[in-house]
């Protein structure tokens, strides 16, 4: 199948330049309205309420650089389930629908025309909170598109480029987003998705074996050309590592710091993400708390995802530190291994230990051994059983 050719920033917009623009301008918009929130959830002094009044008139400042503001029914905008941001904490919202109805909607959403009504492309927090308020419209910008035709996985991935790399996208958000775009980039991946982090961790353990670590850093923020030719002439095994590599490279981020630091966010349990979405729970307090499996808390999979609700939601809204959840993990684990078995038996061991082998990135002998190794366990196991 021929995939839809792409539809650019330019085509997007009616001018490349305006794309920048408005990108930055939003950029700085959010980010007064981030202040705004902050100032207003404090005491404020004589000193803080001007402050408060400069970032207000700023706000209005920025938006008279734009033109073409228009009302729009809520109803009519649909969100863009390709939105590289996903967590939008009840918290947040509550606070920025305060400050709408107060000061007014200062910024513009920004929509694209889609089928009979718009489709948003920023300002999914103002969308959001607008109901709480409630208000049936928002001030908008419609962008016209010299096409009909919408990619909305372009789209995405322009969002991406400018959002990637801002300290409240969170590292669920990047993780499914990016793992999106390997696949859209390259669809042959697309029956490989679940492996990706997988396959990603096997090359950066060879590049790391091979001393070539250091040269994949230095060349997250090289030109495309030079990323390419570096990938060529290293030792890559799978055409799927050279895309996966690539997909990363493109966007400037670091392969090691995804696999290390992102990617795991897409093996949390499911009861966690919602809690996530919900909160914004910081990634490293996640971790901890996706430890509270079933089979650590010795519990079956219903009690286990009550027991770890239950611990993400206080570790959310008590807004516990990364110690005291890793306490809270811990008293957790004391308080359910006194009521079973806390101990796996030596055969539960070794099976687990087994199955946790990953033998992809083995070199030949090595299998050959291994194969060996259990052919004669298994003819030892055989006699065992029959003698009993």
């Amino acid at each position: 199948m021929v995939r839809p050719k792409p539809i650019g920033a330019s085509q997007i917009f009616a001018e490349a330049g305006q794309t920048q623009k408005v990108h930055q301008l939003s950029s700085r918009v959010e980010e007064l309205e981030a202040e705004i929130v902050q100032l207003k959830s404090q005491e404020l002094a004589e000193q803080g309420k001007l402050e408060l009044e400069a970032k207000v008139q700023a706000l209005t400042q920025q938006l008279s650089l734009q033109g073409g503001v228009k009302e729009i029914e809520i109803s009519r905008i649909q969100r863009n389930a390709l939105q590289p941001r996903q967590t939008f904490p009840q918290a947040e919202l509550k606070a920025f629908a305060a400050l709408l109805k107060e000061e007014g909607q200062h910024t513009p959403v920004i929509l694209f025309p889609w089928k009979d009504d718009y489709l948003l492309f920023d300002g999914e927090r103002r969308w959001r909170a607008a109901p709480l308020i409630p208000w049936q419209t928002l001030k908008a910008v419609i962008m016209p598109l010299e096409t009909e035709a919408i990619n909305i996985q372009e789209i995405q991935s322009q969002a991406l480029s400018t959002s990637i790399h801002r300290k409240d996208l969170h590292p669920l958000d990047l993780a499914e987003c990016l793992l999106n775009q390997i696949v859209y980039r390259h669809p042959e991946l697309e029956v490989e998705r679940d492996r990706i982090p997988t396959i990603l961790n096997t090359s950066l353990q060879r590049l790391k074996r091979n001393k070539q670590l250091s040269e994949l850093t230095a060349i997250t923020t090289a030109s495309k050309d030079e990323q390419r030719e570096w990938l060529e002439r290293v030792a890559l095994k799978q055409d799927a590592e050279f895309s996966i590599l690539q997909t990363l490279l493109g966007y400037q981020l670091n392969p090691t710091s995804i696999s290390t630091n992102v990617f795991p966010m897409l093996a949390i349990a499911t009861d966690i993400k919602e809690v996530v979405r919900e909160s914004g729970l910081d990634a490293s307090k996640v971790r901890e708390l996706n430890k509270l499996s079933a089979e650590k808390l010795h519990l079956d999979e219903v009690a286990a995802v009550a027991v770890r609700t239950e611990a993400t939601r206080k570790a959310a809204t008590e807004n516990l530190s990364l110690s005291e959840t890793r306490q809270l993990v811990n008293a957790l684990f004391k308080t359910h291994h006194a009521g079973g078995s806390s101990v796996r038996t030596p055969s539960q061991r070794v099976i687990k230990n087994l199955q946790a082998i990953t033998v992809e990135d083995w070199q030949a002998d090595e299998i050959k051994a291994f194969q060996q190794a259990l052919k004669a366990k298994l003819v030892e196991l055989e006699q065992i059983a029959k003698a009993k």
